[in-house]
């Protein structure tokens, strides 16, 4: 069989599709990796072969469009939202959001629509913000299957972008085409997941965020009583603060070993006095190496960075503030395996939270009943027999 993997250029969403790559491969399909040509040496460093697009796409000019003429958009909340999150923020975000993933398909379609010619795959899997991977799935006559990032929350979109994509379905000379595809790989924990009406295909999640070599002090018998902090990919990029500086300030006083992991991008952004003595930094480490040595795990409620957490029963703190985070962070919070905080708590209220995570039991215990969760899950390997029978079919 091949396959055409179809992924924006964020690490963070690519991340996710990397162990049904691998397993792919080692069930001896062909797997292609189609994005932008700067993310190829991401897709290529993964062990997977990488595709490039002709072009970058330049995501803060397409925004630009999207905010200078949005699309109409409903009043009503779509399933999953309450009308007064929609009301207040959510409707705004996702107005701008939708429609630039939807510029974005417009922009690579006619580039996947000639590697899916020249490739002739016989399927395509694509991370669910990738519109344009149905599209030409629809026109090719070839199955699409949407691969989420843990939970759904490209759901609700289901009925609000397909009138977005409608010209461009129309250049494709395919009609309304469903952004979910023809079934959905979900990784996420089941008691976690959002109510959905899907063809569902099951899968582990496998914590991979990226490769690179383990640190001495990760190689210790007897580890210190550490706490996590991360930012995330490409939190920073997406019109917040960066909070890292006042999350460390807040654990200084904590007998704990602090370890901040964060881009190069924003590293820089840390204050040139230093941090506190408690604190270590460590630039680009793959959470996966960390995790294992945590006690808790401080983040702006990023799903990787969840799910990362939970697959090795760490509990954790999470500091959403956007809509997606939002969503993401209430399943953990309802099964106890971690806290929310506002992002403008008071540092006294982060280090009482973080310290009741890491000397409170319950929530290492929920935490680890997650990660049996996790393990009970179809393997990746698994997943590509039953995606093989659904493409015989």
């Amino acid at each position: 069989m091949r396959v055409l993997f179809v992924t924006t250029s964020w690490g963070s969403h690519y991340y996710h599709l990397v162990p049904l790559v691998w397993a792919m491969r080692a069930s001896g399909h062909e797997v292609y990796v189609s994005s932008e040509p700067s993310f190829a040496d991401t897709i290529v460093r993964s062990g997977a072969t990488a595709v490039p697009t002709s072009r970058d796409i330049d995501q803060g000019e397409l925004m630009k469009r999207v905010i200078a003429d949005p699309p109409d958009w409903p009043r009503t909340a779509p399933e999953g939202v309450t009308q007064q999150e929609w009301d207040s923020s959510w409707r705004d975000v996702s107005r701008r959001a939708f429609p630039m993933f939807a510029a974005l398909a417009g922009e690579l379609a006619d580039d996947v629509l000639r590697q899916a010619r020249a490739l002739r795959p016989d399927l395509i899997v694509y991370e669910p913000t990738s519109f344009v991977a149905p599209l030409v799935g629809a026109a090719m006559g070839i199955p699409a299957v949407r691969h989420v990032l843990g939970v759904d929350v490209i759901y609700m979109a289901r009925n609000i972008v397909p009138p977005v994509l409608r010209p461009l379905a129309e250049r494709l000379g395919v009609g309304d085409v469903d952004i979910l595809g023809l079934a959905t790989i979900d990784n996420c924990p089941p008691s976690m997941q959002l109510p959905s009406r899907v063809n569902r295909i099951r899968t582990r999640f496998v914590p991979y965020n990226g490769s690179g070599a383990m640190p001495d002090w990760l190689v210790e018998a007897e580890p210190p009583l550490r706490v996590g902090v991360s930012w995330g990919l490409c939190a920073s990029d997406r019109g917040r603060g960066f909070l890292v500086p006042e999350l460390v300030k807040a654990l200084s006083e904590l007998d704990v070993e602090v370890v901040v992991t964060l881009s190069a991008a924003d590293r820089k952004n840390l204050p040139e006095g230093g941090l506190p003595g408690n604190a270590r930094v460590v630039e680009s480490l793959p959470l996966h190496m960390l995790m294992p040595s945590c006690g808790a795990m401080l983040h702006q409620s990023g799903i990787s960075t969840m799910l990362t957490a939970l697959s090795y029963g760490v509990p954790q703190l999470v500091l959403p503030q956007m809509p997606d985070e939002l969503m993401e962070s209430r399943p953990l919070i309802a099964s106890g395996a971690g806290l929310a905080v506002s992002p403008d708590a008071d540092p006294d209220v982060i280090a009482e939270r973080t310290a009741e995570l890491v000397t409170k039991p319950s929530y290492r215990e929920a935490a680890l009943r997650l990660r049996e969760e996790i393990q009970q899950q179809p393997s990746p390997t698994e997943t590509v027999k039953e995606l093989e029978a659904f493409v015989r079919a």
